[in-house]
């Protein structure tokens, strides 16, 4: 056998010295299902590859090996259908879902790559539409707080207003503190008696509400620097927004787009519906050609081969029982 041969088998899973006593014919349908793996392979890898790079953001290595993953599905998935010895209408039908549903997957994401620059515009209009909508809520958001914090100076200053007042009318107020000292008193009768001797005492001090002023400041002064940051931030807050919505741009979000261009723009519509049939055909290959072409003597040879080896088994049982 020729190399080609030798890598068929060990791509589908035949078995080369199998493969060595068959006819032509059986080489020609190994022949057959190896350019249809290859050619699912070379899909597949492209694929893999695309996905990882766009979308995860791997290195080249990284996608490589993303690309090798999904080499192996298919060709374990196309195993499943070449190596079956007798045909299930039940296998076909399964195979023919999973084809459906690896194109739309497939030509999807091919999709994506080829209207890279289509899809782009169409985000960029969607993330200043995202931009201008969370723009809008948050900078509402913000006016509130503003808001808020606007009342709760104004409240302050007209506080600081009244106490001014009454600290211009009365800057001083007048302290009083009383002692108390014990004094000893000799009496008529020799005895000596204590007696309490309170001094009282006025002092002249600052009005108290001074210091009431001086708290109440400082709370503006706060308050002021609160409205300095929400102020400054939503004069920035349309950029922030812009860069937090491109920041977070994924898989989902370009699908959406694309899906936005397919229905809209009826020429990329059509190449997504060639593409996705010329995926689904190529998918069902190995599943058509399985049921359409006659049984070869590989096929035969191992199916001969299984029979009797069960018919061995069951006369080694029989001998044994007896």
């Amino acid at each position: 056998m020729n190399w080609w041969s030798i890598f068929g088998c060990k791509l589908t899973g035949w078995s080369s010295e199998v493969l060595s006593q068959c006819s032509e014919a059986s080489r020609c349908q190994l022949n057959k299902y190896t350019s249809a793996l290859m050619i699912l392979i070379l899909i597949w890898s492209v694929t893999g590859f695309c996905f990882a790079q766009r979308y995860i953001g791997l290195p080249i290595w990284g996608c490589c090996l993303v690309s090798l993953f999904f080499i192996t599905i298919v060709v374990m998935i196309e195993r499943q259908i070449i190596l079956t010895t007798e045909k299930s209408f039940l296998m076909l039908a399964f195979r023919a879902i999973i084809a459906f549903v690896m194109a739309i997957v497939g030509s999807t994401i091919f999709d994506q790559t080829m209207f890279g620059k289509d899809i782009d515009k169409q985000m960029a209009n969607n993330i200043e539409i995202q931009t201008a909508n969370l723009t809008a809520q948050r900078v509402h958001t913000i006016d509130d707080k503003l808001s808020v914090l606007r009342a709760e100076y104004d409240s302050i200053t007209n506080i600081n207003s009244h106490l001014q007042e009454e600290i211009n009318k009365n800057p001083f107020i007048i302290q009083t503190s009383v002692t108390n000292s014990t004094n000893s008193l000799v009496m008529s009768d020799g005895t000596i008696k204590k007696v309490n001797d309170p001094s009282v005492t006025r002092n002249q001090v600052a009005n108290p509400k001074i210091s009431q002023i001086e708290a109440n400041n400082k709370k503006l002064e706060a308050i002021g620097v609160q409205e300095q940051k929400w102020t400054e931030k939503k004069q920035t807050m349309e950029e922030d927004v812009r860069k937090e919505c491109k920041e977070s741009v994924g898989f989902l979000e370009e699908l959406e787009a694309m899906w936005s261009i397919i229905i809209n723009r009826p020429l990329a519509g059509a190449f997504y519906l060639v593409f996705f049939f010329l995926l689904m055909s190529l998918e069902l290959f190995v599943v058509v050609s399985k049921t359409v072409d006659k049984e070869c003597d590989y096929d035969a040879a191992i199916r001969g081969a299984q029979k009797i080896r069960i018919s061995q088994f069951n006369s080694a049982f029989t001998q044994v029982r007896i």
